[in-house]
């Protein structure tokens, strides 16, 4: 090879036109730190070796798995959950559920004035001897 040809050696700077070493080093300035791209979710919060890093997430994807997978084994029953009232026992439609408890709520709310009104006034209490 002829010492006058270089193969591997980039052109130098000097031979790049200012602008383009301006662009570059405004470029170079306002890059993300490593934090930044860790917090950012583009580089991986790790110390272990990039080359065994594509591991490291394959393993905790599989830790999360079989976590996820126990955690759905052992979730309670529907039943188990109508019976801490967790849910409704009811055979309406999910979609008409909120309506049937509004209805049950205003059916509530109208048995609650009707006793209301029904209700001694003191007056009575004190003359039927209840209360002095």
């Amino acid at each position: 090879m002829d010492s006058n040809t270089s193969t591997s050696a980039p052109p130098h700077h000097e031979h790049l036109p200012q602008q383009v070493i301006d662009n570059l080093a405004k470029k170079i300035e306002r890059r993300p730190t490593r934090e930044e791209l860790e917090e950012h979710h583009v580089l991986l919060k790790t110390n272990v070796a990039p080359a065994l890093q594509a591991k490291q997430v394959e393993l905790e994807r599989s830790r999360l798995e079989d976590r996820l997978e126990h955690m759905l084994e052992n979730r309670p029953t529907r039943e188990e959950l109508v019976d801490h009232n967790v849910l409704k026992n009811t055979t309406v439609a999910p979609a008409l559920q909120a309506k049937q408890v509004e209805l049950e709520r205003s059916r509530l709310h109208d048995t609650l004035d009707v006793k209301l009104e029904r209700r001694p006034t003191r007056e009575q209490l004190v003359e039927d001897h209840i209360i002095e």
